[in-house]
């Protein structure tokens, strides 16, 4: 799964694949099994596809036509590894510009991208040694070849090594040795000094070398957008470009890059515009917009129905629901507390009232680094959290604390309350809090609900930094590869992602063996040995995976909701049906 945090993210965090990134708070012919539904009726898990958009091949698309698509907030900085940076709507823009090496597939395999490597693959074991060749066709839109440099650059600011960089996460590129020119400029070798599995996650997005390669580069030359080596000048390295950017109006919009060399883009433009969570259904309604996240809310199904030219198209999700405790507060510094405020929580009840309302199914999630769904994937945690109010009493006792005859518990005369921190203007997490303060004050745990400006959630209240809360409500959004990309949300207490701001010492000689280890089955093995050591720490307790619904214009195809192919998404075939 992958990780961050944002002023946008109410809800849910997200970055690339080396990292987790936080979410937002957020039939056809379709081959790779994708489908649309309509009506409210749950459906098994395991029926959804991993792609759910429809899937048409390029000569059935039209050309030309205006996407337009809704974000919560457009990039507070272009650069996704800047703590300011790193939602899936951020995500979802730089892929339209930035090169990515490798391309996803629905099943979450990966292969070399050929608009932009001719070939991907490790040329050594022991030494680990991954080799790129670089299309020789790929280059910057200011005329600038994409070449070693520009890897080199990405690996010196996320490594981790040079603490002025500061990234948000610095997984897999922190086991990198070094960043070198093969044959010539567009043959990267990258050589390992600690042998990493996922090895391949950190292939997309690449930076241009000159937004990289020094600490003030990194975090201000792209506060305000993707620009070249002038400062001045949109830059691209996809299909897309930028054409014009209302910071005012929150309003950013792409055209087609006359420099990409690969198959000509079907849209002329692209529009991504700022519309809140509470409005998106009425934009799309209204035909504003032509495709938006449900986010578990059933006006937003009922909504998106009524447009007459739209479908509900579902598939399986990437995100996962979490409550996160901070473990550097006073109430939650206790494991033991953590401990019971965990196991109160009735965690399907959770799960259906956020995904009841559109229909999508209900599975508590037991695992904090594999999805149901992904091979890997064990129950690690159910024997734990049983959800009864009974057995975080007994934690809570055993701990020292008394249960008064009004049901509270005590210690030492102090009551056992908790500030539980969401944004306003958010539903979904309205629901989640009451509803756990409801659970926790049956074991005794009085919940002071705290709602913020959305604006500031991540910014003031849900970072590593200030940690102003006891507990929240967002979700992490997971990746094709799910053990290195968790890392740094729980090791070590001080990582860009560790909002608990705890840990267990012994975790990071795990992950560095578990990464080390290139058999797959041996490595799932240690990766689930991690996870009961996470499950234990109760710094994150996992609720439920979301399979996503999305509202879809029905001309619309190769767009939508999607588990995994989505990430190095092909702009270029997107568009709308002849």
């Amino acid at each position: 799964m992958t990780s961050r945090h944002n002023r946008a993210r109410v809800g849910v965090v997200l970055l690339a694949a080396g990292a987790l990134a936080l979410a937002g708070c957020s039939s056809s012919d379709n081959p790779t099994g994708g489908s649309s539904t309509s009506g409210s009726t749950a459906t098994p898990t395991e029926s959804l596809p991993g792609t759910g958009w429809k899937t048409a091949e390029r000569d059935a698309v039209a050309d030309g036509g205006t996407l337009t698509l809704p974000v919560d907030m457009t990039p507070l900085n272009f650069q996704l590894f800047n703590p300011d940076a790193g939602t899936v709507d951020d995500q979802t823009i730089e892929s339209l510009y930035l090169p990515a090496f490798v391309t996803v597939a629905e099943d979450g395999t990966w292969s070399a991208n050929p608009d932009y490597a001719t070939s991907v693959e490790l040329k050594s074991e022991d030494p680990q040694v991954a080799e790129i060749k670089i299309n020789p066709k790929a280059v910057w839109s200011d005329g600038t070849p994409i070449t070693y440099k520009d890897v080199a650059a990405n690996w010196k600011a996320l490594s981790g090594e040079n603490k002025d960089f500061a990234p948000v996460a610095t997984n897999v590129w922190e086991d990198v040795a070094s960043v070198e020119k093969g044959e010539n400029d567009q043959d990267v070798l990258i050589t390992f000094a600690k042998k990493n599995a996922d090895w391949a996650s950190v292939l997309f997005p690449i930076y241009p070398a000159w937004a990289m390669d020094t600490p003030d580069a990194f975090n201000k030359s792209w506060q305000k957008g993707p620009y070249a080596e002038d400062g001045k000048t949109y830059v691209s390295g996809g299909p897309f470009i930028v054409k014009s950017y209302d910071v005012n109006g929150q309003v950013l919009t792409f055209t087609k890059n006359p420099k990409w060399w690969g198959d000509e883009p079907k849209l002329d433009t692209i529009i991504f515009k700022t519309v809140s969570r509470d409005s998106q259904a009425q934009a799309f309604a209204n035909s504003e917009i032509d495709a938006f996240n449900l986010n578990g809310q059933a006006d937003n199904l009922k909504t998106a129905q009524g447009r007459a030219d739209a479908t509900i198209e579902r598939s399986l999700g990437t995100q996962f629901r979490h409550i996160t405790l901070n473990g550097t507060s006073e109430v939650f510094s206790d494991v033991a507390v953590r401990k019971a405020f965990a196991v109160a929580l009735d965690r399907a009840t959770l799960g259906q009232a956020i995904l009841g309302p559109v229909g999508s199914p209900v599975e508590e999630l037991n695992n904090l680094i594999f999805l149901p769904g992904q091979k890997g994937y064990a129950d690690n945690a159910s024997t734990v959290l049983t959800g009864k109010a009974d057995d975080a009493k007994q934690i809570l006792t055993d701990a020292g604390y008394t249960i008064g005859s009004d049901g509270k518990a005590t210690k030492d005369g102090k009551a056992l309350e908790v500030s539980f921190v969401i944004p306003s203007d958010n539903t979904n997490s309205s629901n989640i809090a009451q509803l756990a303060k409801q659970e926790e004050s049956l074991a005794g745990i009085t919940v002071n609900i705290n709602t913020v400006p959305s604006g500031d959630f991540f910014d003031k209240y849900v970072n590593t930094t200030d940690r102003n809360f006891d507990a929240t409500y967002f979700a992490w959004q997971g990746t094709a590869w799910p053990v290195s990309s968790t890392k740094s949300i729980y090791y070590p207490a001080d990582a860009g992602q560790n909002y608990a701001g705890v840990t267990d010492d012994s975790l990071g000689a795990d992950w560095d063996a578990a990464n080390a280890e290139l058999d797959n089955d041996k490595r799932i093995e240690m990766a689930n040995a991690i996870d009961q050591k996470l499950i234990n720490l109760f710094t994150t307790i996992p609720l439920f995976p979301e399979p996503y619904a999305w509202g879809v214009k029905d001309t619309l195809v190769n767009y939508g909701p999607s588990q995994f192919q989505a990430y190095t998404l092909h702009w270029q075939d997107v568009g709308f049906s002849k």
